[in-house]
């Protein structure tokens, strides 16, 4: 009975505090937090690797000072399973996102997260992004500035006429993809596509970096010391060329080195190739499998080859008949402007005196075996307009004609019947001067034999800008349109390009 009448007086003791008024000051205030509106914006996004995303979304923020948020993108890998994630990389610090992305084929997850920075309250949403590869065919350009070296991809309908590929210009590839410019200045930008196998590179140098990228989706494959078997070598790339032989060869710090394979993993230099010689920066492509490459010797004035993938430099054979021989390929003495593959296949050289000035092309066979009988024709070029300015060299391989380009001017010039040049064009805005010029061929140019060497690209620069023209080109007449097909704007100063193409076959 005591125990009883104890719980009942405790029972009554709470239910009277319990009815207590309350007399605390409280006072309660509502945080507003930002809200992201993804209406019209949240469906998966699909784009190729390089290529900018754009997503504005909109944000609200009643009840606080939107000037006060800040903006983090991030994005990572989507993982299915227990398999290891990889961190979140962020790609942007603004509101609106619009940046090339760069990571590598596959599905991702793209976050976006906004904090108030008075609260530190944070909102986010995460779109799912799909990357794929879009690089099969096109026209690569080298740019840069003092701050380094980047990638433009173009692609046109003039220079791609094949179903399923579309125009596109794809901005800043290396940066994106690799996350920094390419330092030092840039020198050349070459594409390395052997047909029905998996060798598909594109390799870039600069006077800093040297550097192979995948052909498929622009991711880097290798750089600098990895091109080499011995580590000591030096880093001085100056040419590249997947030669008709199917050799890659390089020219580095006036020395060739050669290797033959289709396995990347094994895609390495040896040591150079021996012999007393220092290369001028030009290779000749179309010598069948006659030789592994032809070059010139700018030491000793003469074209030379190796004697086998793994040989040493040697000389071409005497003439079979000085008397009659247009040249004598071991004893040109002057040095080389460039060099590239023209009409009837055979090999163009531009050369200038070492004294004087005297100005030539000598055109030879490579596509023989070494008889004799190499030596084609040569020409005095000395008395053609401006030649003593000219800066840029290109061969045609439909007709009787190449091209030279002064600072501002192009030339076409009649080597086999009039030995003649005239303007073809002069037309591009004040202030531009020209920095590259190239015909365009693709090589393979499998699906692209149509317009293989009719097409003319030139780049130009004003002081501020770079700039990209795409001419229509008759390789037989050498002229060129006077309005060009299309203009890229907006680049650093282009120090080379060339062009993207695809194999054949299963790859």
């Amino acid at each position: 009975m005591k125990n009883i009448i104890s719980a009942l007086f405790i029972g009554c003791a709470m239910l009277m505090a319990g009815c207590k008024k309350d007399k605390g000051n409280y006072d309660y205030t509502t945080v507003p937090l930002a809200v992201i509106d993804t209406a019209g914006i949240g469906q998966p996004r699909y784009v190729e690797r390089s290529q900018v995303l754009d997503i504005d979304p909109v944000i609200r923020y009643e009840g606080g000072n939107i000037n006060a948020l800040k903006y983090q993108w991030l994005i990572y890998p989507y993982v299915v399973g227990s398999a290891a994630t990889t961190p979140s990389k962020v790609i942007s610090n603004e509101k609106r996102l619009n940046v090339p992305i760069g990571e590598k084929v596959g599905e991702y997850r793209l976050e976006l997260v906004v904090t108030d920075t008075t609260n530190l309250l944070k909102s986010n949403t995460v779109f799912t992004v799909v990357v794929s590869a879009g690089i099969e065919y096109g026209w690569i350009v080298l740019h840069g500035n003092s701050e380094g070296s980047d990638v433009d991809f173009m692609v046109t309908a003039n220079a791609v006429p094949v179903a399923g590929i579309t125009p596109k210009r794809l901005r800043n590839m290396y940066s994106a993809n690799v996350g920094e410019k390419i330092p030092g200045t840039p020198r050349f930008i070459a594409q390395n596509r052997r047909t029905n196998s998996l060798a598909n590179w594109i390799t870039i140098a600069s006077s800093e970096q040297f550097s192979r990228m995948s052909g498929a989706d622009f991711s880097l494959v290798r750089e600098n010391g990895a091109f080499f078997r011995r580590s000591e070598e030096v880093i001085d790339p100056q040419a590249y060329m997947l030669t008709s032989s199917s050799n890659d060869a390089l020219i580095n710090n006036k020395r060739l080195y050669l290797f033959n394979t289709t396995y990347e993993t094994d895609a390495r230099f040896g040591t150079s190739v021996p012999g007393d010689y220092e290369l001028a920066p030009f290779m000749a492509y179309m010598v069948g499998f006659n030789y592994p490459v032809v070059v010139y010797d700018q030491k000793n004035g003469r074209f030379a080859r190796p004697a086998s993938t793994f040989g040493s430099m040697i000389d071409f054979n005497a003439p079979a008949n000085p008397a009659t021989a247009a040249f004598d390929l071991r004893s040109i003495g002057m040095d080389m402007l460039f060099m590239d593959r023209g009409f009837s296949s055979y090999t163009h050289a531009f050369f200038k005196s070492r004294t004087g000035n005297a100005y030539w092309l000598y055109i030879a066979n490579f596509n023989s075996s070494d008889n004799g009988q190499l030596a084609v024709a040569k020409y005095d070029m000395s008395a053609l307009p401006e030649i003593a300015s000219a800066k840029f060299f290109q061969t045609s391989e439909l007709g009787y004609v190449d091209w030279y380009a002064t600072e501002d001017r192009i030339y076409a010039y009649d080597f086999q019947t009039t030995n003649t040049a005239k303007v073809v064009f002069s037309g591009f805005p004040a202030g531009e001067k020209i920095t590259a010029m190239k015909v365009y061929k693709p090589r393979p140019n499998f699906n692209l034999s149509t317009v293989e060497g009719r097409l003319m690209y030139v780049a130009t620069w004003n002081g501020t800008e770079g700039k990209v023209y795409e001419f229509a080109l008759n390789g037989i007449s050498g002229e060129i349109t006077a309005t060009p097909l299309n203009t890229f704007t907006g680049l650093d100063k282009v120090a080379d390009m060339t062009a993207k193409a695809r194999g054949s076959g299963t790859y």
